[in-house]
């Protein structure tokens, strides 16, 4: 089946606004929401039309609920997932850096499974029955003064993310490695595990939790990046695709417009293949700016 809506529908939608200012959403206590849940609810907009013309977040939803068959809470990964399509995670920064990414517990994934860790339950999550979804991280550099975007990224996980098993794998070689090192009863759990009764008599115990970290797009594909003028106070977007995933995209809106008028660049490279560095694959990045 077709996805509802798709990352190149999100990209129009946000050339379109020509503003990456994110408001204020409102909750059903009247009280607005934090600076990160705006971004969240912005890229929700984006790929959910309509969805910007509400600040009330039970209106939002009645949008949200035509697109997606997730919408994210504030325990499970990703923030959202598009019906029949991919899932989203936003990510936001303060200020115009690139450094590393915080993923805290959880490590990063070019694709989600059905029975991927930190995923919602899957009776949770409607629609039909799949078996691997792409994941687009969404990276927005936010100025605080304004809360409006510096720069955004809409990257596909697979485009700068290993394989599962190569983060899976060190996870169970530092367990096996740490099992190796003491007489102590070691517990698996959802993070690394615990050492119980480490001292003698059994009083102490430690919790082993692995601390994530992703690279910026920025920093990974700023050397492919064209564009490099825009206006003053512009905020500069970004997406990057694998030829496979563009293809694979059935609904594409027209952006002839944006491209003809030169705001929108769209340009194929070959950059390395995340899980063999001799290898490169054919990606679409797509490079723009909204006022």
């Amino acid at each position: 089946m077709t996805a509802t809506t798709n990352v190149l529908i999100a990209l129009k939608n946000i050339l379109d606004r020509n503003s990456c200012r994110l408001t204020p959403i409102f909750r059903s206590n009247g009280l607005a929401n934090t600076a990160g849940d705006s971004l969240e609810y912005f890229i929700k907009d984006m790929f959910c039309t309509g969805g910007i013309l509400h600040s009330v977040e039970e209106d939002k939803n009645k949008i949200y609920d035509q697109y997606l068959s997730w919408k994210g809470n504030s325990s499970n990964f990703p923030d959202f997932i598009v019906k029949q399509g991919v899932g989203v995670e936003p990510k936001k920064m303060n200020g115009n850096g690139t450094g590393s990414l915080s993923l805290n517990s959880s490590f990063p994934k070019a694709y989600i499974y059905p029975d991927t860790q930190n995923l919602p339950p899957k009776e949770l999550i409607n629609e039909r029955e799949w078996d691997k979804k792409s994941i687009i991280y969404a990276v927005g550099n936010l100025d605080r003064n304004n809360d409006k975007l510096l720069r955004l990224w809409l990257a596909y996980g697979n485009t700068f993310i290993a394989e599962e098993r190569v983060y899976s794998g060190l996870k169970s070689k530092i367990k096996d490695t740490i099992e190796n090192l003491t007489n102590a009863e070691f517990v698996p759990s959802v993070e690394f595990g615990r050492i119980k009764k480490v001292d003698p008599l059994g009083n102490t115990n430690l919790r082993l939790r692995g601390m994530w970290e992703l690279a910026h797009p920025e920093a990974v594909f700023q050397k492919f990046l064209k564009m490099r003028d825009i206006p003053q106070g512009a905020t500069k977007i970004n997406l990057i695709i694998s030829e496979a995933d563009y293809r694979l995209i059935e609904k594409k809106p027209d952006l002839s417009l944006y491209i003809e008028s030169g705001k929108l660049i769209k340009h194929k490279v070959l950059i390395p293949n995340p899980n063999y560095s001799l290898d490169n694959i054919s990606v679409y990045l797509f490079e723009t700016y909204t006022d």
